[in-house]
C-alpha cells in the first residue's frame, strides 16, 4: 500500500553504464511520485519501522525507487538476463559507470535503502551522486535531513549532504 503523496516529488536519474562488450548504456529517466509501477522491481526498499503503518511498504511509487528499478531492468535486459539465478555472473559484465539522481525532496529511508542495495549489486559503478532541492516550490527552506512528518517515519535526505549551487548534494561513491 502506498500513501497519496502530500508533496509531488519528481526524480531524474542520469546514467552511463559500461560493459565488457558492446556499447555503453546511457540516458536519463524521469518519474513523478504516484506513477504506477509496471515493470519488475528488484529493489523494494524498507517498510515503515514504527507507528500506524509499521511493517507496511509505503514507498512503492516513490520516483527515486522507480528510476533505480527501471535502470536495473535496462541493465539486465541489455545483458540478456531473465533469470535471477544467473544474476551474479551477468553483473560481472558491467565494468563501470556513473549515476546521478536529482529529486525535488531528498530520498526517504526506503529509497536510500534501494540506492544502497543497487550500489551493493553494482560495485563497479564508480560514481553515484544524489542531489535535491534546498527550497520547496514555495521558496521555503528544506533542511539537508527533513523529518518525514504525518504518518510516515524517518526522514528525507542525508544529514551530511553539502550545499552546492542551491541544492543539497550527497556523494555516495
Amino acid at each position: 500500500m502506498t500513501t497519496a503523496a502530500a508533496y509531488e516529488n519528481q526524480a531524474t536519474l542520469t546514467y552511463r553504464i559500461s560493459f565488457t562488450a558492446g556499447p555503453d548504456l546511457s540516458g536519463t529517466l524521469r518519474r513523478t511520485s504516484g506513477t504506477p509501477v509496471t515493470m519488475s522491481t528488484y529493489y523494494h526498499g524498507l517498510p515503515e519501522p514504527k507507528g500506524r503503518f509499521a511493517g507496511e511498504y509505503r514507498h512503492e511509487r516513490d520516483p527515486e525507487r522507480q528510476t533505480v528499478n527501471i535502470l536495473a531492468n535496462a541493465v539486465l535486459e541489455r545483458l540478456g538476463c531473465d533469470d535471477d539465478q544467473y544474476l551474479a555472473q551477468v553483473l560481472a559484465q558491467v565494468t563501470g559507470g556513473s549515476i546521478e539522481l536529482h529529486s525535488e525532496k531528498g530520498p526517504c529511508h526506503s529509497c536510500r535503502a534501494v540506492l544502497r542495495q543497487f550500489l551493493q549489486d553494482y560495485p563497479m559503478i564508480a560514481s553515484c551522486v544524489v542531489t535535491y532541492r534546498k527550497t520547496d516550490k514555495r521558496g521555503h527552506a528544506i533542511r539537508a535531513l527533513e523529518p518525514a512528518g504525518g504518518d510516515l517515519c524517518g526522514s528525507y535526505g542525508y544529514e551530511d549532504a553539502v550545499e552546492l549551487g542551491g541544492n543539497w548534494r550527497k556523494v555516495l561513491r
